[in-house]
């Protein structure tokens, strides 16, 4: 069993990388059939940055979708979007930074090609935290992951990993709500409460601090908690 990919890229102010990350993407053949970016109401050169990506395309087996949003409306909006257009049986996202590597995507899909999972979180932290990491991010990366699986009877390692790969069809089943970096925790609720059997794959992680653009907070991480709570009551209601 190979894997034909959907990669879903939100992104927001990334002109300095979204070249490089799509290259980087686009070099994953001939897994990637199809690269989904949706511009979410950037305000500096991404727009103009894509507009030339998509106009000089020449990966004529890999089709590129871009997606202009009219205003930022957040990563889980943008990951609803994406889901609209994407066409492979698996879909994957894919941070518009570089802070994931898109030569782990052959590790992340080896569990479901030998059926051994239905779902498939990256986990940064197999070898530790990184030095740069900042304390609140990581006690903020440790309580989401120890509470989902407290909650839902799970063995993750890294809830909060922005790269998640699962079939089109069940990412869709999902109905996403959540607008902002909190859909990480919706879905991981809903594929709990759905019983489904997900892995944790190792994969490489360079993170960025604020001065170099990361737009997510430690204090994100409080609504990622109240999004778990949430969506665990309400199956109990």
């Amino acid at each position: 069993m190979s894997l034909s990919l959907s990669v879903l890229i939100p992104c927001f102010n990334e002109a300095a990388t979204i070249r490089g990350v799509v290259r980087r993407v686009a070099a994953q053949k001939p897994m990637v059939k199809q690269i989904v970016v949706v511009n979410d109401g950037s305000t500096d050169n991404t727009t103009s940055v894509l507009q030339d990506m998509k106009a000089n395309w020449t990966e004529n087996d890999i089709v590129l979708n871009v997606i202009h949003m009219d205003k930022n409306h957040g990563k889980g909006a943008a990951v609803q979007a994406s889901l609209e257009v994407a066409s492979s049986p698996y879909v994957l996202v894919q941070d518009a930074d570089l802070e994931l590597d898109p030569n782990d995507y052959k590790a992340l899909a080896k569990p479901i090609e030998d059926h051994t999972a239905e779902v498939v979180f990256g986990n940064r932290f197999a070898k530790g935290y990184p030095i740069n990491l900042r304390m609140p991010s990581r006690i903020a990366n440790w309580v989401v992951t120890t509470l989902s699986n407290a909650l839902f009877g799970m063995h993750l390692k890294d809830q909060a990993c922005g790269y998640k790969l699962m079939p089109l069809a069940l990412a869709k089943s999902l109905r996403i709500d959540s607008t902002g970096f909190e859909v990480c925790s919706e879905m991981t609720a809903k594929l709990g409460l759905r019983h489904s059997k997900i892995a944790s794959v190792p994969v490489r992680y360079e993170p960025r601090d604020a001065s170099q653009g990361k737009k997510i907070r430690w204090t994100d991480g409080w609504i990622a908690v109240y999004t778990l709570l949430k969506y665990r009551l309400r199956s109990a209601a």
